[in-house]
């Protein structure tokens, strides 16, 4: 039977790991029985069943654990199809927007039994966002492009993925004091070569690179693959700038320090607080 609002579940499954740390940050993470592989925050995360990745799910694994509520992204249609067949209670949240983030904590809260900690975590959020989009609201507005993804340590830049105009980060970027370098709005991660960056000449250039594979050859060898490019503007004043931390990829709770890293990036002029 579907439970209502404040329902006391006491097995919850997520299948996503923005998910995952909405509920560690509700105080639920007891709850949780199961993740998937790439739900590895916070560390107790890593504790839980594995219940595999997105396009591998094991349902055997979730019927298993028998759980009494599962969380899934509305792009997880499969899943949903599988979860509805074992006849348990489901959530779908949406993670495309800053306001589907909040939402999502919102919702899950109110699902879960935990609407005062979902109010007071989406308080805080919307208190930092503001004290972001305050003190950058009179700047300047430099071009920023955002790479997240690309093959690094090389020496040379290849094809790179990034942030269209249309995206969690592009909205980031315009509340953190910048302008999206890339004005379309599709596709939502257009891959640009060389040439293509070179006609964009950004200001400011954040290269999230995640993952020890990826790192190995360490932060300058990364930053040297941008030297084939060095007639943009970024490089030529060195605003280059790795982000190595996974919050910059998790559309979650934490997307709110990415947020206030990046504003610090785009305006160092501003002498932000501490806090």
């Amino acid at each position: 039977m579907v439970r209502t609002e404040n329902a006391a579940y006491e097995r919850i499954v997520s299948l996503s790991p923005s998910t995952t740390e909405i509920l560690f940050d509700l105080g639920l993470g007891c709850k949780v029985v199961g993740v998937t592989r790439f739900c590895t925050f916070p560390p107790e995360a890593k504790s839980k069943a594995d219940v595999g990745g997105y396009i591998d799910t094991n349902y055997e694994a979730i019927a298993l654990l028998e759980p009494d509520l599962v969380i899934i992204l509305p792009e997880m249609e499969k899943a949903g199809k599988y979860i509805s067949e074992l006849d348990i209670d489901m959530l779908t949240v949406d993670n495309k927007t800053i306001k589907d983030i909040l939402d999502s904590i919102e919702t899950i809260a109110r699902k879960c039994g935990a609407r005062e900690k979902g109010d007071s975590l989406v308080g805080t959020i919307k208190t930092r966002m503001k004290r972001i989009s305050d003190r950058t609201g009179g700047m300047a507005r430099p071009r920023v492009m955002i790479s997240v993804g690309r093959e690094t340590g090389t020496g040379t830049l290849g094809a790179v993925y990034i942030a269209g105009n249309n995206t969690l980060y592009s909205e980031m970027i315009s509340i953190a004091g910048g302008t999206n370098a890339y004005e379309r709005t599709y596709p939502a991660y257009p891959m640009l070569s060389a040439e293509g960056i070179i006609y964009l000449d950004p200001q400011v250039i954040i290269d999230v690179v995640i993952g020890s594979d990826t790192l190995a050859p360490g932060e300058n060898a990364v930053k040297e693959d941008w030297n084939s490019v060095s007639a943009v503007d970024a490089i030529e004043k060195g605003r280059l700038y790795v982000i190595t931390d996974h919050y910059a990829v998790i559309p979650g709770p934490r997307f709110i320090l990415f947020l206030e890293r990046l504003a610090r990036l785009i305006h160092p002029e501003i002498e932000w607080s501490p806090d």
